[in-house]
């Protein structure tokens, strides 16, 4: 009973990377576009954002539906929840460039939230790798911070929304690289 439990568990936890990395990829091409062609509409960068937004939401309430006892999930449905409010929104209302990216910005802190929060855990867990998801987290949160700020007046917001885009996606895949080759590790912690 216990065996097929915990390859249950294996299994729901490789999916959940897969996600991980599919969604830390689309985010790196969505900035790459919005960096190389910032003539973009509004109406499209919103909707780029937004579809990614709803993904990472999506995900992230997927996460804690089916965390099967993983601590490491538990604010997950919060962070799913805002990820999904946030893409749902600017869907529906791309038309301002701004509006879009102050949205960035919120799902930048968001995100490194729910890093800082992973990496809390992974400390609890006297897991060595917590300090590199506590800075990516805080990192990722210093940059919505400037996003939604905007100390960069000589960039356009789109290529700006691209380039913190590509460097949210870059973050996010390397932490789940780390994830999953210390996969054995983090999952004795958490579950």
């Amino acid at each position: 009973m216990a065996s097929s439990f915990k390859n249950s568990i294996e299994n729901m936890y490789k999916r959940m990377i897969t996600y991980s990395i599919l969604t830390s990829i689309l985010t790196v091409v969505a900035g790459v576009v919005l960096l190389l062609v910032p003539e973009l509409t509004n109406k499209v960068v919103g909707i780029i954002a937004g579809i990614i937004f709803l993904l990472e939401g999506i995900n992230s309430i997927y996460k804690y539906f089916h965390r099967e006892g993983a601590k490491l999930y538990n604010l997950s449905l919060v962070f799913g929840v805002l990820y999904a409010v946030l893409g749902v929104v600017i869907i529906i209302y791309p038309f301002t460039v701004e509006f879009v990216t102050v949205c960035l910005g919120l799902y930048m802190i968001i995100n490194g939230a729910s890093k800082v929060n992973y990496a809390l855990w992974l400390k609890r867990g006297n897991e060595d790798s917590w300090l590199i998801t506590l800075a990516t987290g805080i990192l990722v949160a210093i940059v919505g911070i400037l996003v939604i700020f905007n100390p960069f007046a000589s960039l356009t917001l789109t290529k700006l929304a691209g380039a913190f885009l590509i460097i949210t996606g870059i973050l996010d895949f390397m932490d789940t690289i780390l994830f999953k080759n210390r996969s054995k590790e983090i999952m004795e912690i958490f579950w």
